[in-house]
């Protein structure tokens, strides 16, 4: 008899899981035919079950239960319980209660909804936190403003592989770790959807942080900032709704590669309908425009050419059109303009005043004020209408009373009654004429108002942005020398002659969208998460949330991943101060990827940066200390990985990555692999998918936001340099990377800074 088998109640849960799994299978059933049947079909699921008439707790389940109708969402998410139904249990007697409620966790609830007795607790719901923070013992959790007082009595942990209970661990201080360390010692092939059972106290007060605020979470490397955030999205659903569709919800990811990376983990998380898209996608999207998008390679030159002119110049105006500066910029751009669409004159229906210039610019500027441009161009343009539709009849009177007056006095004032004829003849004539020519003026009267308004294009209108140096730093009210502002007109002209753009445009071209033309409703979203949130510039931020009109983002990064800080942040200071003052920020130091032995060698990498960092502090899980393997010759080198991989795989591993810190690198590495050796490789790009039995060979900067199991980093061409940041920053994250082993290949340890 086995360890587990002897668990005092392992008898008890395997007929619990199997009374679980049959009762889903009748609703799941029933749901897929008649729900005229579910009684019948109640029947027939345990008619055979002889423990059943022992327990008045099941007996009572089944006695009162009544099929509801579920929608598809609700039916796909009992469909997935199927095979792990629950992954705890907790025992919870409330205060002034006397029976104490045997609660199991799952990632989906399944009650009885005619007596409200819970099957199965979501893991979202208010009680299910005990699970995660609440000690043995004297516990309270809080429901809908509402705190409720008790008594915790046991915290249980299930493994449930394909619907058989594997193991049973009572949950005590002594024990957390033990099951955090085996969730982590296992391979990352489905590390992400099975860590709902391990969420962390820090982790899970994020995931249920307050919903109706922004949160920044600066978390290391490995802290589970992107579980998190998956996780903040799937309670953000639960808790409403009745209000909210997924659609309503959106992840900015930072590559496509990074979209397939975590596409199998939200079904689990029932996210799967949440939109998921890049920056550069969503933009355009916005934009209305497929704009022609220079490849985002300036990282790869500031790698390969650091010292160049062409580079540094290329970092300095993507540091500058992604700055506070170009915030202040766009404004005044914007202002002056408004300021060409004040009219200086009347609307004017030939000698009839309308409407006057002045209450026009009033309107333009205070009554709709909350519009773009245009949309406020549109609006007064109806009113004008509206008042020519209004006065049209009152004009007419005048004009036809006019001439019938002075036909009238023409009748009794000649003497002459031919002339007298011929006189009212012609005013009759004029009369006509007169009010033809009113009636077209009143017709035409405000499209030829509103043309003194010319209407470009975004594109036109942010061309003109660089074509004067003096006026672009006239905008920046100094902040910008004429030198400044002379090299980002020629560089960006030289860009638009060739109708080309790079990203540092799209933010800039968004926020004059946003204040000339606006975004359409359907595309906006109404909680959006953003990772790697460090890569963006302050420029994107402000301008996403303006696009969005509303701050309830959800933010993670992490600075000292910041490869992109030349285009991005250094600080999340500006950030909170300036766009989302009313955000929560919070860090997240402690490391659940890797071990303890990696994690230090990582940490030496943080000391050299410039910006003070702290320590990443790993969970204590421990394994072998990163190696470093003399590469002799490029033969050698393949046969050396190769024997690694073998290796690794009789240990059961199942990832691996092969690094190198550019995409040239990589390139040579996958060519010498394709030429000396038959071991399946994956040459991985931007928008590619993670094969599932290749070895991966990424460059480092593609890999930020990756996990594997085991990680080899090669220098072939190309070194680390101790005296870069952008070498030390790719350096740490490709050290970050793997759950289980580290490896180096290079002619010495001085190609990878720190001593190994």
């Amino acid at each position: 008899m086995s360890t587990q088998q002897q668990h005092p109640d392992f008898q008890q849960e395997i007929q619990r899981l199997e009374f679980t799994k049959r009762y889903l299978d009748v609703v799941i059933k029933t749901a897929e035919s008649s729900k005229d049947q579910f009684q019948e079909n109640m029947r027939e699921a345990f008619q055979d079950v002889d423990w059943l008439d022992s327990s008045s707790s099941y007996s009572s389940l089944l006695t009162n239960a009544r099929f509801f109708e579920m929608s598809k969402d609700e039916l796909k998410s009992l469909k997935n319980a199927r095979v792990k139904p629950y992954f705890a249990r907790i025992d919870f007697l409330q205060e002034n209660q006397k029976e104490i409620e045997q609660l199991y966790i799952g990632k989906t609830s399944l009650y009885s909804r005619e007596n409200q007795e819970q099957i199965i607790v979501d893991w979202r719901s208010p009680i299910a936190n005990l699970y995660y923070e609440g000690r043995l013992g004297e516990v309270h959790y809080e429901s809908y403003e509402e705190s409720y007082n008790g008594l915790l009595s046991l915290k249980r942990q299930f493994m449930i592989e394909n619907g058989e209970l594997d193991e049973i661990r009572d949950i005590d201080l002594t024990t957390t770790d033990e099951l955090l360390q085996d969730s982590l010692s296992k391979s990352s092939s489905n590390r992400l959807t099975e860590i709902i059972s391990t969420i962390q106290e820090e982790q899970n007060r994020i995931i249920r942080a307050d919903l109706n605020k922004p949160i920044i979470v600066q978390g290391a490397a490995g802290s589970g900032k992107t579980t998190i955030a998956l996780h903040r999205i799937s309670y953000f659903i639960y808790q409403y709704k009745e209000n909210f569709a997924p659609e309503q919800l959106m992840i900015l990811a930072p590559s496509r590669l990074f979209i397939d990376y975590i596409s199998e983990a939200l079904p689990e998380l029932g996210v799967e309908r949440v939109r998921q898209t890049t920056y550069q996608e969503y933009v355009q999207a916005c934009l209305g425009i497929k704009l022609n998008l220079k490849p985002d390679n300036k990282l790869v030159r500031l790698l390969e050419e650091p010292e160049s002119k062409d580079s540094q110049t290329s970092a300095w105006i993507s540091s500058t059109k992604g700055s506070p500066v170009f915030h202040l910029i766009l404004s005044n751009y914007i202002r002056s303009i408004y300021k060409t669409f004040y009219p200086s004159e009347d609307f004017m229906v030939d000698k009839f005043r309308l409407f006057g210039h002045k209450k026009f610019i009033h309107l333009f500027k205070n009554d709709y004020n909350y519009l773009p441009l245009f949309k406020r161009l549109e609006k007064l343009k109806a009113i004008l209408q509206n008042d020519v539709a209004k006065k049209k009849q009152n004009i007419i009177k005048k004009i036809e009373t006019f001439y019938d007056e002075r036909i009238e006095r023409a009748l009794y004032r000649g003497k002459d009654p031919e002339k007298r004829r011929q006189y009212v003849s012609d005013a009759l004539d004029k009369k006509d004429l007169r009010l033809s020519e009113i009636k077209k003026a009143l017709r035409t009267a405000v499209p030829a108002y509103m043309r003194q308004f010319p209407k470009k294009t975004l594109i036109q209108y942010y061309h003109e942005l660089f074509n004067d140096p003096a006026l672009l730093c006239q905008f920046s009210e100094g902040k910008l020398t004429e030198q400044e502002a002379e090299t980002l007109c020629q560089y960006s002209q030289a860009l638009f002659s060739k109708k080309k753009y790079e990203r540092e445009d799209l933010a800039l071209m968004l926020y004059l969208q946003v204040y000339l033309f606006g975004i359409p409703k359907e595309i906006k979203a109404k909680n959006i998460v953003i990772d790697e949130a460090q890569d963006y510039s302050f420029m994107e931020l402000i301008s996403l949330k303006k696009a969005l009109d509303t701050d309830m983002f959800t933010l993670v990064g992490d600075l000292a991943q910041g490869i992109h800080s030349y285009r991005g942040l250094t600080s999340w200071n500006g950030v909170l101060e300036e766009i989302f003052p009313r955000a929560t920020y919070t860090e997240l130091q402690k490391s659940y990827r890797t071990t303890v032995e990696i994690m230090e060698k990582a940490n030496e990498l943080l000391k050299l940066l410039p910006y003070s960092f702290p320590k990443v502090e790993p969970v204590v899980r421990h394994g072998e200390s990163p190696k470093f393997m003399m590469r002799k010759n490029d033969l050698e080198l393949v046969r050396q990985i190769e024997e690694q991989v073998s290796l690794l795989k009789q240990e059961n591993f199942k990832t691996f990555a092969v690094i190198g810190k550019t995409m040239k690198d990589c390139q040579l590495l996958y060519s010498l692999f394709k030429e000396h050796s038959e071991m399946p490789v994956k040459l991985l790009e931007e928008q590619e998918k993670i094969p599932k039995d290749e070895i991966v060979i990424v460059p480092s900067f593609l890999a930020k936001g990756l996990e594997f199991d085991a990680v080899m980093i090669v220098s072939l061409e190309e070194t680390f340099s101790r005296d870069s940041e952008l070498d030390i920053k790719l350096l740490y994250v490709a050290m970050t990377r793997p759950l289980h082993r580290l490896y180096f290949y290079g002619e010495s340890e001085d190609d990878f800074i720190i001593h190994i």
